[in-house]
């Protein structure tokens, strides 16, 4: 995996022509719309900690943000700051303890190049790779025991992907969809019980651009 992201760093550092930034093109873009994650997450240990068996069952869709902002070197080569949050509560209902609640997020904080293929035309493709961290909890909560539990870990993640921007007017685009293979790197540390190994995740993403 770490191969497939240098791949694609290099891909990318080689796209951009040698050329300066044209006057009429955008040297800063900001992004924010909705985002989706699609979590694979598992546990391995056989006796994880009760946040984690109530929260992680099996794969998953979280709802949330993503914003992102983007400084330009070339008309289409520049370097993206991204940030998402995405959340879910999950509900068990057990004879003895009453309604337990768990909440699950998670936090992606990544940077890395981005190319736009611009054209003449309204839509327009970008392609990515960024690398940071990913802060995943989950937190329990028995009201019924007045009682709670965490657990969480901050680990090595990735978001490799693309999009497409159509233009609404010179300074607005609509972002109409985005998708990051988003795997994050879980060490054998973490105290969410899954062991060492790699939740591959998928975010998608809309929302608009602001040039």
């Amino acid at each position: 995996m770490h191969k497939l992201f240098f791949g694609s760093l290099l891909i990318l550092c080689c796209v951009p022509p040698a050329v300066a930034q044209s006057d009429d093109s955008p040297r800063v873009e900001f992004f924010a719309g909705y985002s989706v994650l699609r979590t694979d997450y598992e546990a391995e240990l056989p006796n994880p900690p009760m946040p984690v068996i109530v929260a992680f069952s099996g794969k998953q869709t979280l709802n949330g943000f993503n914003v992102s902002a983007t400084g330009y070197l070339t008309e289409g080569f520049g370097l993206t700051g991204d940030f998402s949050g995405h959340f879910k509560t999950n509900s068990l209902s057990d004879p003895l303890a009453g309604n337990i609640e768990t909440h699950i997020r998670v936090f992606n904080i990544l940077g890395g190049p981005q190319y736009k293929f611009r054209s003449n035309s309204r839509g327009t493709p970008f392609v990515r790779a960024l690398a940071g961290a990913a802060n995943t909890r989950a937190r329990l909560e028995v009201p019924s025991l007045n009682s709670t539990g965490t657990a969480s870990s901050t680990d090595f993640a990735l978001a490799i992907g693309g999009g497409l921007d159509v233009r609404v007017s010179e300074r607005v685009d609509l972002r109409v969809f985005q998708v990051d293979y988003n795997p994050i790197f879980l060490g054998s540390r973490n105290d969410l019980g899954f062991g060492n190994r790699r939740a591959d995740n998928v975010r998608f993403s809309f929302g608009v651009v602001i040039k």
